[in-house]
């Protein structure tokens, strides 16, 4: 075939409109083979490799086209053709949404269609050889592009097709910028398919397998419904949806319980950002608004959360090993009264926006004192996402200390990991470079030359860096070994988790009864066993709080201010949250907030236990402080009327 040019086949029962888009599509240059059936279809696909589009309509005869897609991929495996969907019958939201995840289509046209948006979805990205990358690697370039256009955004997005699942918030980010309208779908290892609609850059459905709704737990937690009211609606025995009850029954507003279903979308939303390789692909379709919606505004904030409670620290040290030696400069987005500024990881960093002012590296920016290592990766990841720095010129070793440092941090890094997780480690880094080769060149190049001193320290951390990645590099060749030391390794986390799980139970004992060192050293082990395990945030917080020594009171506080950030959306519709939410306001001394907290608490679970002592004890200080701020004469009043 010709550069450029494509094997087209389209399977259209209407002749009519099957013989305009050959017509159209033949002009341009393409080969293009025409079935009206789906048999005619299967004898084309058998007798003529290389088939790259397929136009097939949604309503056929003998079958869907839907149905007729996935036999065809079942019979003709080698045929690795992109399916584009068409109809003009079925076209409402939720066929449009479910037919393009189901048949893994990169677009549907509603009919009828402009033959314009026929061309472009069938154009080739020629890319001389030299400069070919994975699309995951032109997705973080602009990471250090500040003037790269949304046209080009919107390109790297649709030829994006394998990816972390951790690099969705920034997905999700660029769709709301360039206000895309289509469907993200995603596909996951365990076979799973989310889809994600957008409307001019808006999130309005979220479909996803775990259906699971905390709308009882929401409404309570927020104050727009009690308790009573909750139960009642769930008893209806009209089986009316909770919302519509309680609207029906002038106990909810309905803007109130947009705000949450809003909320619902954003745990949905939570539940696809996973620590593994996921595939999407973008279809670009009309999508229809509808609310309850997500605007770029409201995302920010949901991208801050995704960010601080989703993405691991491990995964982003990897990440932005390439990056550690770049200046960090303000990108086309800042502004010193943006929004984002203002949010819990970036605020935590005491006058952060001033030395993002100064050109500072990455590197250099974990060295302040006082940064928590966890909130300098999050907030750097998040501010970038949302365009508000950028990665400018690399900044070269001043002095043999300057590489120590950089040298130091890599090794800790690397050492005691095993050989496939080294080999993960440089691939997060490079971003998906063209081949292991690559990424190792990079990772050299990040490293600096051998240091010319060899008694120095840095002399040896560098010859240990190299042999380790070069081991790793050498030993992942061998698919057979890496597989074995993987499984290998998948048990050792299974027994892991599962010795988490038990100490869990002890954490819990032991803060029942207010033993909070003990709960503590539980704590230490159980993060080392599982860091991902449900709650760990929030019952460190608990055992922090509990434990809090007067003299060091606010680094305490400003500890757990962390950990909460770092609570994901779904945990926080659980009885614990508000009950450390009122363990951190009693120790800032709003005694009459964390009441509240403790309230909800019990609100949510009545035999939350803690809870209830915590409200004894502020009620108790309250009438001690009460007697101590009566008249005297009052006082004296009040006790002879006791006698008598």
């Amino acid at each position: 075939m010709e550069s450029g040019k494509s094997r087209i086949l389209i399977l259209e029962d209407d002749e009519t409109v099957g013989s305009a888009l050959k017509e159209i599509l033949g002009r341009a240059g393409h080969e293009v083979f025409l079935a009206g059936r789906p048999d005619d279809a299967n004898e084309i696909l058998s007798k003529n490799e290389g088939i790259e589009f397929v136009f097939s309509d949604c309503l056929l005869p003998q079958m869907t086209g839907l149905d007729w897609v996935k036999q065809a991929r079942a019979a003709f495996p080698s045929q690795k053709f992109q399916v584009i969907l068409m109809s003009g019958v079925y076209t409402d939201k939720q066929f449009v949404q479910e037919a393009t995840q189901g048949a893994q289509a990169i677009a549907f046209l509603k009919k009828p269609f402009e033959m314009e948006s026929v061309l472009k979805l069938v154009q080739k990205k020629t890319v001389p050889k030299k400069e070919e990358s994975s699309a995951r690697k032109v997705l973080y370039q602009m990471f250090a592009n500040p003037t790269v256009t949304n046209r080009q955004k919107r390109k790297t997005i649709e030829s994006i097709e394998e990816v972390s699942g951790f690099d969705l918030p920034f997905l999700y980010s660029l769709l709301a910028e360039t206000k895309s309208s289509g469907y993200l779908n995603i596909y996951n290892s365990d076979g799973s398919v989310s889809g994600i609609s957008f409307c001019n850059g808006n999130i309005v459905g979220v479909d996803v397998d775990d259906k699971t709704t905390f709308l009882g737990e929401m409404l309570i937690q927020s104050g727009y419904a009690i308790p009573k009211d909750v139960q009642t609606a769930l008893r209806d025995k009209n089986n009316r949806r909770i919302g519509s009850y309680l609207i029906q029954s002038n106990q909810l507003s309905p803007h109130a319980f947009d705000v949450i279903l809003m909320e619902q979308m954003n745990i949905r939303l939570v539940r696809t950002i996973v620590d593994q390789k996921i595939r999407v692909n973008f279809a670009t379709a009309e999508v229809e608004m509808s609310n309850p919606s997500i605007d770029s505004d409201t995302l920010s904030y949901y991208l801050h959360d995704w960010i601080a409670s989703k993405i691991s620290v491990s995964w982003l040290k990897s990440f932005y090993v390439m990056w550690s030696g770049n200046v960090i400069v303000k990108g086309p987005n800042y502004r010193d009264d943006h929004p984002a500024l203002q949010m819990s990881l970036v605020k935590s960093l005491e006058v952060l926006p001033v030395r993002l002012g100064n050109q500072m590296t990455l590197t250099q920016l974990l060295d302040v004192k006082g940064y928590s290592e966890v909130a300098v990766y999050k907030a750097i990841h998040f501010l970038l996402t949302k365009g508000l720095i950028v990665f400018a010129q690399r900044s070269s070793f001043a002095n043999p200390q300057e590489q120590l440092k950089v040298l130091k941090k890599i090794w800790a890094e690397l050492h005691g990991k095993k050989d496939f997780e080294i080999v993960g480690y440089l691939e997060s880094g490079a971003m998906g470079a063209n081949s292991m080769e690559d990424a190792h060149g990079e990772f050299m190049s990040l490293i600096g030359s051998q240091p010319q001193d060899i008694h120095s320290e840095g002399y040896t951390l560098w010859c240990n860096i190299k042999k380790a990645v070069e081991t790793a590099i050498s030993v992942s060749k061998d698919s057979t070994k890496i597989e074995s030391l993987r499984q290998e390794s998948q048990r050792s986390e299974a027994e892991g988790r599962l010795k988490a799980a038990t100490m869990m139970e002890d954490v819990k004992k032991a803060l029942q009864y207010n033993q909070f060192a003990k709960a503590l050293e539980f704590l230490a082990e159980v993060s080392k066993l599982n860091p991902e395990i449900q709650q760990l945030h929030l019952y460190s917080s608990w055992a922090k709080l509990g434990a809090i020594d007067p003299a060091a009171k606010m680094a305490v506080i400003k500890e757990v201010e962390l950990e909460l950030v770092q609570v994901p959306p779904e945990e926080r519709y659980d009885a614990l949250f508000p009950f450390v939410q009122g363990m951190l306001l009693r120790a800032k001394g709003d005694v009459l907030t964390a009441r509240k907290s403790f309230e909800k608490c019990i609100a949510l679970d009545p035999s939350f236990i803690p809870a209830r002592r915590e409200i004894s004890v502020l009620m108790a200080q309250n009438k001690k402080q009460d007697v101590f701020n009566m008249d005297l004469k009052d006082m004296v009043t009040g006790l002879f009327r006791r006698r008598s």
